[in-house]
């Protein structure tokens, strides 16, 4: 088994280091929060995550892992350092690598004997080449060897998603490094697929910036298809019976991408392109598709109302993703203050929200359960896929609601069901738009000789 230290002590690095000392390495992490620190020494994980806190309170019981702020005691003997703190990005998804340097300049000064430290953070192409000779120039002594090995974690399942990974990518700029640190994940029987360091790091953009077309895509095909009644579920299921996209492609009608990630590595590949003048117009209009999708709330209760203005609207989660307790980066926060912005008197409400991680935008009432968020709203809106919303009180919702309407955006609930209530319901893509007296539905669409679609004349 290996010594490994696990620099950082947000979500990647937490569920690497249990995953690592799951695996029965001997694993210290390391970061300058002392506060965080103590959390995870005593098995609490910065972000709700199913499995981590029991992995991580079993580890730390039998001594495989430990917390600590002091970088020399969590370098001493390691064998493996993996740089494993979350990239930032700014209000336009551009990623800030300072942190990712800062980190680099404490490991290389705390370093002792030779080590390899494996970035895991995400970086742009090139990043790891300052790294090492950033290194190279703190170091006293030693070998360091820096390579690339980007993490596919999700929230919500990282711990499925490591243990179960499609595939691990190292980026190493020779065999030997590449072959012991492919050691380490050899026990999970996953594929392993070695290349050098800036193929690797491509791989990470690629990987993600065409996860971000693929939802783009979806998205513009599923705005389409309430214009002319189709149902997006359908067409998707349809498209991926096709060999050539396949059972598992990401095909879910939303709201968009948040920047954490994906639109990280789309500014990433941007900002690469127009250093070396080159364009980048799929990525542009990536970004562009994915920036109206926080309008579109908005856009349809406009719609429905004529305005926002004294609007009551239930907003039904907020985290980055359900599953998670996260906001950062949230798009719910962005539509709710959005909402407020345009008159709206907004009420929020998500059973696993870390309402103290950020700020929460002024104007916005959080409920304390569903129903008092939907007392007297004129619409509801689910934003979040969490299975609970439909094993809510309907009947008692729509006894609270001063006006009975449901946005569903991830297509939880029937519409059959919700309309025999009483609701006028519409989500995303399933062929039905709200109207002022109503909702809109286009299920009848004619087809002249040219094969364009026009309007039922009858409507």
């Amino acid at each position: 088994m290996a010594n490994i230290a696990v620099l950082g002590l947000w979500h990647q690095a937490s569920v690497l280091s249990a995953c690592f000392a799951d695996m029965g390495h001997h694993v210290r992490g390391a970061g300058g929060d002392a506060r965080s620190v103590d959390e995870l020494n005593a098995g609490r994980p910065p972000v709700r995550e199913p499995r981590l806190p029991a992995m991580m309170r079993r580890n730390l019981r039998a001594g495989r892992l430990i917390y600590t702020t002091n970088y020399a005691d969590a370098l001493a003997g390691a064998e493996f350092a993996f740089l494993a703190v979350d990239t930032p990005v700014d209000a336009d998804d551009r990623p800030d690598l300072s942190s990712v340097f800062e980190e680099a300049r404490r490991a290389a000064r705390s370093m002792s004997g030779d080590l390899i430290l494996c970035v895991t953070a995400q970086v742009a192409v090139g990043t790891c080449a300052v790294i090492q000779g950033l290194v190279e120039s703190q170091r006293p002594g030693g070998v360091c060897e820096v390579a690339y090995v980007p993490e596919f974690l999700r929230l919500g399942t990282a711990v499925d998603t490591f243990r179960r990974a499609d595939r691990f990518v190292i980026g190493a700029r020779n065999s030997a490094t590449a072959e012991r640190i492919a050691a380490l994940f050899a026990p999970l029987r996953r594929p392993i697929v070695v290349m050098g360091v800036r193929s690797a790091e491509m791989t990470k953009h690629a990987s993600n910036a065409y996860l971000a077309a693929s939802i783009s895509f979806v998205n513009e095909i599923a705005d389409l298809c309430d214009e002319v009644g189709a149902d997006i579920r359908d067409v998707v299921r349809g498209m991926r019976l096709d060999r050539r996209i396949g059972p598992n492609a990401f095909l879910t009608p939303g709201l968009g991408f948040a920047g954490g990630t994906l639109g990280r590595e789309i500014r990433a590949l941007q900002q690469l392109a127009e250093r070396r003048g080159r364009r980048t117009l799929l990525m542009d209009a990536v970004m562009a598709v994915n920036r109206g999708r926080a309008r579109m709330v908005r856009d349809r209760l406009t719609r429905a109302y004529g305005s926002l203005e004294g609007l009551r609207v239930a907003l039904l989660g907020l985290t980055y993703k359900s599953g998670t307790s996260t906001l950062r980066r949230s798009v719910a926060l962005e539509i709710a203050a959005g909402l407020v912005e345009e008159g709206a008197d907004v009420r929020v409400f998500d059973p696993d929200a870390n309402l103290a991680e950020v700020r929460i935008p002024a104007g916005l009432s959080v409920a304390e359960d569903v129903y008092a968020a939907a007392e007297a709203a004129d619409a509801l809106v689910l934003l979040t896929d969490w299975t609970g919303w439909r094993r809510l009180d309907f009947t008692r919702i729509k006894q609270r609601m001063r006006r009975p309407l449901i946005l569903d955006v991830p297509n939880l609930l029937s519409p059959e069901d919700m309309r025999a209530l009483g609701f006028a319901y519409a989500g995303v893509g399933r062929g039905a738009r709200f109207a002022r007296d109503g909702v809109d539905q286009d299920e009848n669409v004619e087809i002249d000789a040219m094969g364009e679609a026009g309007r039922d004349t009858e409507r």
